[in-house]
C-alpha cells in the first residue's frame, strides 16, 4: 500500500509541476541545479546558482577573481563542454575557463589565454564559438577575427581569418546551424547578418540588413536568436527596447518589429549583453541593465509586447553587481 501510495503521489507531483523532470530543484548556496548564470563585472566573473528561479538581493555562490581579467566584456559559455570564454578587453585577449560551473571562486587562473601580437586582438568586446566546425570568433572593433580550433586553442596564435565588418560592432551572435553571424551597429541603428560566416573573409560582405526607422532599433548592442529563429535586438539608447524581428536569417531592409518591449515598467535604460535560455517555455530572456546594477530577466519572449515588467530582477547589495559596472552574461541552463 504505500509502495502504491508513493507511485500515486509522484506522478501527482509531475503532473502539477512540483518537480521538475529536468531537474531537481535546490535551495540557495545548495549543489549545481536550477541553471547557472555568469555575469561580466571588472572585479571578475560573478557565478549565480538557480538562475531559473534567483530574484532579488542573491548572493554568487562563486566570483572568479582571475588576475589576468581586465575590462572584461561579452561572455560566451559552451553549455556542453562547460567552458566559459571571456572577451577580455583590457588584456587584449580572449580569455577560456574550463569546467566553469565546479570553480569555486577565488583568485582562478584561466586554463587558456589567446594573447599577443599574432593575435591581432586589440579591443575584444564579443566572442562566439562555432562548436560544429570548431571555431573562434571575436568581435574586436571593426573586425571579426576568426580562430581555429575552439576548444583548445592557447596563446599567441593568429587567426585563420580576419575580416571586416566595416562598423564598429556593438555585439554579435553566430547562429551555427545556418552558418550566420549577425553583428549589431550602434552608430548606424543596424544589424548586420554576414552568410557562410565559417568562411567569410570578403571585406565588407554582408548577407542582409536590417536598418532604417521602421525598425524602431536605437544603439543596438546585445542579439539573441530564438528557437523559431527570430533575433532579438536590446536598444541601448532612447527609446531603450528590446525589439524582436521575424525571420532574422532572411529578413532585411526596413523590417517592423514582431514586437517591442519598452517602457517604464521594464525597468531598461541602457540594456548591454542579452542571453536567451530556450529550455523556458517560449523563452527566457536574461539582460544587462548597467545603470540599473542589475540583470533583468523577461519570460514568454515569443508574445511579449509592450510596456512588460520583468518576471524577476537580480540586484541588490549581496549580488555584487554595481552601477555601470555590469558588461556581460552568459546562461546554462543544463546544470
Amino acid at each position: 500500500m504505500r509502495r502504491l501510495y508513493a507511485i500515486l503521489l509522484i506522478n501527482l507531483c509531475l503532473v502539477a509541476g512540483c518537480v521538475s523532470p529536468r531537474r531537481s530543484t535546490a535551495s540557495s548556496g545548495g549543489g549545481n541545479t536550477g541553471g547557472q548564470l555568469y555575469v561580466a563585472t571588472p572585479n571578475g566573473i560573478l557565478h549565480f546558482n538557480n538562475a531559473e528561479s534567483s530574484n532579488g538581493n542573491v548572493a554568487p555562490v562563486a566570483t572568479i577573481t582571475a588576475s589576468q581579467i581586465s575590462s572584461p566584456q561579452h561572455l560566451f559559455l559552451d553549455t556542453g563542454a562547460d567552458r566559459l570564454y571571456v572577451a577580455n578587453q583590457g588584456g587584449s585577449s580572449v580569455l577560456v575557463f574550463d569546467n566553469v560551473s565546479t570553480l569555486t571562486g577565488g583568485a582562478t587562473t584561466p586554463t587558456r589565454i589567446i594573447s599577443g601580437n599574432a593575435t591581432t586582438l586589440v579591443a575584444p568586446i564579443d566572442v562566439a564559438v562555432d562548436t560544429i566546425n570548431n571555431l573562434l570568433y571575436v568581435a574586436d572593433g571593426t573586425s571579426v577575427k576568426v580562430f581555429s580550433s575552439a576548444s583548445s586553442i592557447n596563446g599567441n596564435v593568429p587567426p585563420v581569418r580576419n575580416f571586416n565588418t566595416a562598423i564598429t560592432i556593438g555585439g554579435m551572435f553566430l547562429d551555427a546551424t545556418n552558418n550566420q553571424l549577425y553583428v549589431s551597429d550602434p552608430a548606424d541603428n543596424a544589424v548586420d547578418r554576414f552568410d557562410s560566416a565559417s568562411t567569410q573573409d570578403v571585406v565588407g560582405l554582408v548577407g542582409g540588413s536590417i536598418a532604417g526607422p521602421d525598425t524602431l532599433l536605437s544603439q543596438p548592442r546585445g542579439l539573441a536568436l530564438d528557437a523559431s529563429g527570430r533575433i532579438i535586438v536590446g536598444n541601448s539608447a532612447n527609446p531603450v527596447s528590446l525589439t524582436t524581428y521575424a525571420s532574422a536569417s532572411v529578413n532585411t531592409g526596413d523590417v517592423v518589429p514582431a514586437s517591442n518591449i519598452n517602457g517604464g515598467n521594464t525597468h531598461l535604460q541602457s540594456p548591454g549583453q542579452i542571453a536567451l535560455n530556450r529550455t523556458v517555455s517560449n523563452g527566457e530572456l536574461y539582460v544587462v541593465e548597467p545603470l540599473g546594477a542589475s540583470i533583468l530577466i523577461f519570460t514568454n519572449m515569443a508574445s511579449a509586447t509592450g510596456n512588460v515588467t520583468p518576471a524577476r530582477s537580480i540586484n541588490g547589495s549581496n549580488t555584487g553587481l554595481a552601477a555601470n559596472a555590469i558588461t556581460g552574461v552568459a546562461i546554462d541552463p543544463t546544470r
